[in-house]
């Protein structure tokens, strides 16, 4: 256990050492870049401590990590050091997987990574999503000429991604009994979780695609429906 011998508190500082020397690199496999991130998280709470609370590292317990002091960590981060906000959420976020792997080692940490979870960092505001135009849609649907077998391959890639609007995993993942070019027309995708959807082909892509598989598929006589 690690407790200090004096109190028979957990001791914060043998936890910290042990998250992040030995549970983040060799059990969790994390890479150096991402323990360096955790790592400069615990410091910066620790920098708010010693300058705003007035607590001295050597004194810092996980009682400081209550909800009042994670609290105002946040707004010291945020009006203070004017961090951006996607910092803020990476600084909190790193803070509480910590106390979550505290509390899997005592019992006792559990009440409080429970509070830490509850705390909501500020919201990241979205990005509107841009969308090509049409005479750039065109562009990059005529990038590939057809004068080549390849050239052939990924334009049928193309088209397929512009009518399913599907990511480029589903795509290139498809097999031919995925396709169903008989009316309705459809493709199965599989996305993530291996979940499948059926998506609509138009009667372009149709056209494409018996045109694409008499070329690369030519044993190809029947699709499922």
């Amino acid at each position: 256990m690690k407790r200090d011998p004096k109190t028979g508190a957990p001791d914060f500082y043998a936890f910290a050492r042990d998250y992040l020397h030995t549970f983040l690199p060799t059990v969790a496999r994390r890479s150096p870049q991402t323990i360096e991130a955790y790592r400069i998280s615990l410091e910066c709470f620790l920098d708010y401590l010693h300058g705003q609370a007035n607590i001295e590292r050597a004194h810092v317990s996980f009682d400081h990590f209550d909800r009042d002091h994670l609290k105002g960590w946040l707004a010291w981060m945020i009006d203070q050091r004017h961090y951006a906000t996607r910092t803020v959420a990476l600084r909190l976020s790193t803070v509480k997987a910590f106390l979550t792997y505290c509390s899997g080692e005592d019992l006792t940490l559990v009440p409080l990574s429970q509070a830490a979870k509850a705390l909501q960092s500020p919201a990241i505001a979205r990005r509107p999503i841009e969308y090509l135009t049409e005479p750039q849609t065109r562009a990059v649907l005529a990038a590939f000429a057809g004068r080549t077998t390849k050239s052939r391959r990924n334009r049928m890639l193309l088209i397929l991604l512009y009518d399913t609007a599907a990511r480029v995993g589903e795509i290139t993942s498809l097999t031919l009994q995925d396709l169903c070019l008989d009316p309705p027309g459809h493709v199965r995708l599989t996305g993530k979780g291996d979940k499948t959807r059926v998506v609509p082909l138009t009667g372009k892509t149709i056209e494409h695609l018996r045109i694409y598989l008499a070329e690369f598929h030519p044993n190809t006589t029947h699709l499922p429906a």
